[in-house]
């Protein structure tokens, strides 16, 4: 586990990169980096005012030390699941208001589908909460380019780490189902918007499947030198 460092004089001193420039660098979002770090995955370390900064050098290593970088640029698996939809603003706006309700459910859902400890509530509930306003963010917009590639990212972590894959497939199939029973009955009328989110939840399984591969052969390679 990356921990994170006190800062001091020398640390003051280093070129120290904001969570937005390091997510910008390791092509994932501010929030999900700021939660990555908080849980201690991601080495970084503390300003004298508490702000979290990341070295790019000491990040660099930490991906060379598991065997690539995370899934950033064009790639055959991005081309085949495009990220443009028509804009849904009003959809966007239920997800939002209906954000702790889906929650909720999604916790429900992933307890039927193994046994939840209840240390890690919070962090899961959390993460949750972080994919349905990415989500949201892309519905709103028309573009799904961040929540996809946090899905992706998040697949690459779990296989590049050793960890079962079922565990992210797992949990990104809950929170469709929390969707399927909280936000989307509210779209019965609305046939295309409703379809919209259920391509969307798609495109974010098959991009975290498609990261989660990437993460494995990283590991592999890795261990083979």
């Amino acid at each position: 586990m990356a921990r994170a460092k006190t800062g001091d004089a020398a640390t003051e001193a280093r070129d120290l990169m904001s969570v937005s420039a390091a997510a910008r660098m390791l092509g994932v979002s501010p929030s999900s980096l700021r939660a990555w770090a908080a849980a201690g995955r991601v080495p970084h370390v503390r300003t004298r005012g508490g702000h979290r900064r990341f070295e790019r050098e000491t990040l660099v290593e930490w991906l060379r030390e598991r065997g690539a970088g995370p899934p950033s640029g064009p790639t055959r698996t991005s081309e085949l699941v495009p990220t443009r939809i028509p804009p849904m603003p009003e959809v966007a706006g239920l997800m939002k208001r209906s954000g702790s309700a889906i929650a909720a459910v999604f916790e429900e859902e992933l307890s039927r589908s193994r046994a939840l400890p209840t240390r890690g509530a919070a962090t899961r509930r959390n993460r949750a909460l972080e994919s349905i306003d990415a989500l949201a963010a892309g519905v709103a917009s028309g573009d799904l380019s961040v929540f996809l590639r946090d899905a992706e990212w998040e697949g690459f972590r779990h296989g590049a780490a050793g960890q079962p894959g079922d565990v992210p497939i797992t949990e990104a199939l809950a929170l469709r189902r929390a969707l399927d029973r909280t936000a989307i009955p509210q779209l019965d009328d609305l046939l295309e918007e409703r379809r919209g989110v259920e391509r969307a939840m798609d495109r974010m399984a098959i991009r975290l499947a498609a990261g989660y591969a990437d993460g494995v052969k990283a590991r592999l390679r890795a261990e083979a030198r």
